[in-house]
């Protein structure tokens, strides 16, 4: 392995404070975001050529250049075609991988191509997608060794054994930072229901119980529309408050549609921020977001399907994304166990793995004996999932990248993440670890709990015990949310639990097992307003029509008594005071029983 160059900051926070331009034809480890690394390369003097993995970057950089008064020309889908590439002076152009191979033609075909430096961006993203985009990865790999210069730039380096090997040979420089601060990371495991938890999450930040703006991201579109209707279920409506940021296709819009309200529609990562940020992987790497009030949140669901980026091995190039945020440095990690979780050491990763590939084999086998017409054969093409298959027009292929892939996530994770053996199973603990220069600090945060109060946003109908608990909590100032406010919502909505609080105080309601019936006796029991019959009337909750043992009724009135503080022995016949009723027998096992069936009620009830 060549051994790795390093260039000091020398104090400095930004590349183009020390450097006039990225070294050549290297793996350049620029070790954190926000540094400058593509500011550089669009603000020098030099023709350059920026590759970049997704769309939006492209987007993102073309708002930015505008603003900084830079003439730039993007190549994609969408951009700039042949002649208006050919009609460009300017010294900037950028590119999506995809169409890298069609830039590079035709600067070739200008006779100009060796006077461009190329610098393709998130070259950690050559590995990741070579799981599933290697029309894009190839389009990279033939292209750059055509130009004047190259530089691979990443703050997320591949180790040297899982890098692909036509980019093994490539020197390796890193920036030494004498000024980096560590990164907090705020954890909380769940084992189901994470969309819940997401969705309390961002009401919280609409209804003003969390300060500042959420920016979350989450790789799946479907589950963003889950999370917003959930919301939704719990009377939500203000949709001028969520935006969603993933790819612009007709897929993603039909998905939106179908689930969403007509209000919601794809944003670009560059559009004025809202309180609620959705963000799917085409922004985890490469954009600008700015908001001062921004925090970071990363939820992954292990428990879900196959996606092709496992977002926790993203971690390194998320921490910052929100450029000038005052939360910089912290992000919420919300996650459920993953493959990628357990305490495993490389190498026991690495045969799993291998034994993976061999699996993925057969079944490349079994598919090619399978008849053209067959619907085993068409589903496998129209529905493959799995990372280490790839599908070629209408065959089914080995993905040979597949463990460089694998290998590098997992390597990654490792490193990033403090994970260790609590003697059942592996999980993130609190602790330091650092990776790639940087440290990050992991700390336990409070679980939220779909009960009380939460289940209430959503819509659904809590225990009266944990509504009780919760609200209690909220008078205590116990609970993260500004108390103020959520106090006059729970006086309008749950006014019983909120006069129970202030007339008989925690130490009874938690005496009385936060039950409703007992506290509401209680409450009875203790008014000034209301007269001695109207109490009992009410605390015998006798039914018009209803049949009741004279036993029964003495029993009650005993306990009534005693509450009310009266000082006279119960008997049956005192009913008659306060209602009227007939005498009426009843053979109970074979016994006649004396009973009464309520008729009337004597006694007005108003307090």
């Amino acid at each position: 392995m060549i051994e790795e160059q390093v260039i000091e900051s020398n104090g400095c926070r930004y590349i183009e404070e020390f450097m006039k331009d990225l070294p050549d034809n290297v793996m350049f480890n620029k070790v954190t975001t926000g540094c400058g690394m593509t500011s550089l390369v669009l603000k020098n003097d030099l023709k350059y050529v920026l590759a970049v993995p997704f769309v939006s970057l492209i987007k993102n950089k073309e708002q930015w250049c505008k603003e900084e008064g830079i003439e730039l020309c993007s190549v994609y889908s969408d951009g700039a075609d042949k002649k208006t590439f050919k009609e460009f002076g300017g010294k900037k152009i950028i590119v999506t991988y995809d169409s890298l191979e069609k830039v590079t033609k035709w600067l070739d075909e200008m006779g100009d191509l060796k006077e461009w430096k190329l610098c393709i961006d998130e070259a950690h993203k050559i590995v990741d997608s070579a799981a599933f985009r290697p029309n894009a990865i190839n389009s990279v790999l033939s292209s750059y060794p055509k130009y004047k210069s190259f530089v691979f730039g990443t703050a997320t380096p591949v180790k040297h054994k899982y890098q692909l090997p036509s980019l093994k040979h490539i020197p390796r420089v890193r920036i030494q930072w004498d000024n980096l601060e560590s990164v907090k990371v705020n954890y909380s495991c769940y084992d189901e229901k994470i969309n819940d938890v997401a969705a309390i999450l961002a009401l919280d930040f609409i209804n003003g119980e969390r300060v500042g703006n959420a920016h979350i991201f989450i790789n799946s579109v479907k589950s963003i529309c889950d999370i917003i209707r959930k919301m939704q279920k719990g009377g939500f409506i203000n949709h001028g408050e969520i935006r969603v940021v993933c790819a612009n296709t007709d897929r993603n819009q039909t998905l939106i549609d179908s689930k969403l309200p007509k209000e919601y529609c794809i944003s670009p990562v560059g559009c004025g921020v809202k309180k609620v940020n959705f963000y799917t992987s085409t922004a985890f790497e490469g954009c600008d977001i700015y908001d001062k009030d921004g925090r970071n949140f990363i939820i992954t669901d292990g428990n879900k399907g196959f996606t092709k980026i496992d977002i926790v091995t993203v971690l390194p190039q998320i921490i910052g994304r929100v450029r000038n945020s005052m939360y910089n440095n912290t992000v919420d990690l919300i996650y459920t166990k993953n493959k990628y979780f357990y305490d495993e050491t490389e190498e026991e990763f690495e045969k799993k793995v291998h034994h993976n590939i061999n699996e993925a084999k057969k079944d490349v086998l079994e598919f090619n004996d399978l008849r053209p017409e067959s619907t085993h054969r068409i589903n496998a093409l129209e529905k493959n999932d799995n990372p280490y298959l790839l599908v070629d027009g209408d065959q089914l292929c080995l993905n040979d990248n597949s463990w460089y892939n694998e290998m590098h996530n997992f390597s990654t994770m490792k490193k990033t993440y403090y994970v260790s053996k609590d003697g059942t199973e592996s999980t993130i603990v609190d602790g330091t670890t650092n990776y790639n220069g940087l440290d990050y600090d992991y700390e336990k945060e409070n679980r939220i709990e779909i009960k009380g109060l939460n289940k209430v946003k959503l819509g659904r109908t809590p225990s009266f015990k944990d509504l009780c608990i919760d609200c209690i909590e909220v008078f205590e100032g116990k609970l993260d949310i500004i108390r103020s406010a959520k106090i006059v919502s729970i006086e309008r909505d749950f006014p019983l639990i909120y006069e129970a609080y202030y007339k008989l105080g925690v130490h009874k309601m938690k005496a009385l097992e936060y039950r409703k019936k007992p506290i509401e006796e209680a409450l009875l029991v203790s008014s000034n307003g209301a007269s001695v019959n109207y109490k009992i009337v009410k605390l015998l909750d006798l039914k018009i029509g209803q049949r009741y043992s004279r036993k029964e009724v003495k029993a009650k009135l005993e306990k009534i008594y005693l509450k009310l503080e009266i000082n006279k022995k119960a008997k049956a016949t005192d009913l008659g005071r306060w209602f009227e009723y007939r005498d009426r027998f009843k053979r109970i096992n074979g016994v006649m029983e004396n009973g009464l069936v309520i008729i009337g009620c004597k006694v007005k009830l108003t307090k």
